[in-house]
């Protein structure tokens, strides 16, 4: 498995403009330098777990929330897969970096999708 910090610096950032802060406000909650912060951000830098967490509860996200999409499995046979879950770790991954207006459209097109092929029980 690999980790992509720039997945990571993607998620801190959606956080961070979600909140209304700054870079230069966020750096000095978190008591590191902007230019620091922004490494971090553009995923040039690893942060470490505790710096993650640390962002989190600065941000008021959960620590999930940062590191969605990060972990990318090297094995894509379950992809093929036709299960639910197969289709939920795709769409998680496609989904990985967009904004929260972004993700309520999928969803809302995924869940137009599914109600047109359920058919009425009668037919």
């Amino acid at each position: 498995m690999i980790v992509s910090y720039k997945t990571i610096g993607q998620n801190i950032r959606l956080a961070r403009r979600e909140a209304g802060l700054t870079q230069e406000q966020i750096a000095e909650k978190l008591k590191m330098s902007q230019l620091h912060f922004g490494r971090l951000e553009r995923g040039e830098r690893p942060a470490s777990l505790e710096q993650l967490a640390q962002i989190a509860r600065t941000l008021n996200v959960p620590l999930a929330s940062l590191l969605n999409g990060c972990v990318i499995e090297e094995d894509f046979s379950a992809a093929r897969d036709d299960s639910a879950q197969a289709l939920g770790r795709d769409v998680a991954r496609i989904a990985s970096g967009c904004s929260s207006r972004a993700r309520r459209l999928m969803r809302s097109l995924c869940q137009a999708v599914a109600a047109s092929e359920k058919l009425p029980e009668n037919e």
